[in-house]
């Protein structure tokens, strides 16, 4: 009898130690799938939501149509694009949300999209380029 309930709690272990190990592996394998470059932009930019530096989280990435009429010399109407979804927060607060998208056709320029969900300032710093929104905003960002 106890030698059936170890090697159901040794099991157990062997499980609960498996399912811990894919869940490290499968949040490093989801970051692999980052572009580079939509990466890079993130790693460049710091937003900062009054006092607090807010911190950058990876979403989800995908290819879809380009339906949007801005940055239209780089990025033609019904074109299928790369893009990534971001957060940034603070203390766990979803505060900005920025959708990167591109290349465009050029091959160096993206598009960045951020969209916050509090009415307060945010400022958006990007190499030497610092700017403070109160609303949704659009940047347009080369990549070297």
């Amino acid at each position: 009898m106890a030698q059936k309930t170890i090697a159901v709690i040794v099991i157990l272990l062997f499980l609960g130690a498996g399912f811990f190990i894919g869940s490290l592996a499968g949040g490093f394998v989801g970051q692999l799938t980052v572009p580079a470059n939509h990466k890079a932009i993130i790693d460049k930019m710091v937003i900062e939501a009054g006092s607090h530096k807010l911190s950058p989280s990876y979403l989800s990435t995908g290819k879809t149509i380009w339906q949007l009429s801005s940055l239209a010399d780089n990025f033609y109407k019904d074109g299928t694009y790369q893009y990534t979804l971001w957060v940034y927060s603070y203390e766990g607060d979803p505060e900005v949300y920025v959708c990167i998208w591109g290349p465009g056709e050029d091959g160096k320029t993206y598009e960045v999209e951020l969209a916050t969900s509090y009415p307060r300032d945010f400022t958006v710093k990007y190499g030497s380029t610092t700017e403070t929104f109160t609303t949704n905003h659009v940047l347009a960002v080369e990549v070297s």
